[in-house]
């Protein structure tokens, strides 16, 4: 008896299910995290495919006759899960913008480290903020509006249908010019401050020429950029926190 038989012709379901939901797992931010295991991952993906299957077993069109056929159906349930996950995965580029803002204003830009929500060498605010905004989604429950996402989507883009290229094109380029937004926005406080340091310093320079103010302002610059950093951090998230939700609801909304 072959598999498709014996689970009841649901071979097919599930596997439509199981692409979309697994290429979404490979970029949303928590669950595509390089440092979470792939087998985790795998079996989280098929898991929730397997829970959908019931309900997404009647809008599944017919399976296809020919190979080629199933190929595109597969090939279009992978855009639409990647569509989805590169929206969340924007927001989170956000952080690393206004990281690499901050840390240049702080005077911590030397400063590298490894950055496990970027994959990569970055600086260490960047770093901070990111491993701080994976905590917070876990946190508040972001992670189950990632999921309800993926599963809102299928009454978004039926099953069997190609993701409407342009459009998808223009809402990410709209997701990735709002996220510098956020990311500026977010280093504004720090930008204006630096600014008004790097004046002061160099009236400084101007006024009393013997005293040595690189070897002076750095110390000060970082002492009172951290203690910004501190002081502001809670407000900073949460900002970021709404605008990240606010991204998943557009996607929830009809």
């Amino acid at each position: 008896m072959s598999l498709d038989a014996l689970l009841g012709g649901s071979v097919y379901v599930f596997l439509m299910i199981f692409v979309r939901v697994g290429s979404a797992f490979l970029i949303m931010p928590g669950y595509g995290e390089q440092f979470v295991s792939p087998r985790i991952r795998l079996l989280l993906a098929l898991l929730i495919s397997f829970i959908l299957m019931p309900l997404m077993l009647p809008d599944m069109p017919a399976a296809p006759s020919r190979p080629g056929d199933l190929a595109l159906l597969v090939i279009a349930e992978a855009l639409i899960g990647i569509f989805l996950g590169t929206i969340a995965r924007f927001m989170m580029a956000a952080l690393e913008t206004a990281g690499m803002l901050i840390a240049n204003q702080v005077g911590l830009s030397a400063a590298q480290s490894f950055n496990p929500a970027m994959s990569g060498a970055g600086n260490a605010v960047s770093a901070v903020l990111s491993m701080l905004a994976l905590m917070l989604i876990f946190a508040t429950d972001l992670h189950h509006l990632l999921l309800l996402a993926v599963v809102d989507s299928y009454s978004l883009f039926r099953p069997g249908e190609w993701l409407p290229l342009g459009d998808a094109a223009q809402h990410l380029a709209r997701v990735l010019g709002d996220s510098f937004l956020v990311g500026m926005q977010l280093a504004a406080p720090f930008v204006v401050i630096g600014l008004l340091f790097y004046l002061g310093l160099g009236l400084i320079a101007r006024l009393v020429p013997q005293i040595q103010v690189f070897f002076v302002g750095i110390p000060i610059q970082i002492v009172l950029g951290l203690l910004l950093l501190g002081l502001s951090l809670t407000a900073l998230m949460t900002y970021w926190l709404n605008r990240f939700e606010g991204q998943l609801i557009n996607i929830l909304q009809p």
